[in-house]
């Protein structure tokens, strides 16, 4: 199964929205970007879904490795590296994982 690739976009050749390959790396980048972008308690039937909102702090790598391991149990997370930049106040988040 496929799933839409956000933020959604067309194909220039069929017009069609652009989707991801279940499974594919760039699939699994998308989840787990969701995973960090979702504040818990916001989806009614997932509401442990997410991590603490780091708007104003660093991500979270414990939050991040469970919440993963219990929603995409496909891969596991090794490391997550994220920092604030001094000069746009960004939260830059890196993360690795294991298949």
């Amino acid at each position: 199964m496929d799933a839409f690739k956000f933020p959604v976009s067309f194909s220039t050749d069929t017009r069609e929205i652009v989707k991801l390959r279940e499974g594919s790396d760039d699939y699994i980048k998308q989840i787990i970007s969701i995973c960090i972008l979702t504040e818990p308690f916001t989806l009614p039937l997932t509401p442990d879904f997410g991590t603490a909102d780091p708007s104003f702090s660093v991500v979270s790598p414990e939050q991040l490795m469970l919440a993963a391991n219990k929603f995409i149990p496909e891969v596991s997370i090794v490391a997550v590296n994220s920092s604030i930049s001094d000069d746009s106040g960004s939260v830059n988040v890196q993360f690795i994982y294991n298949r």
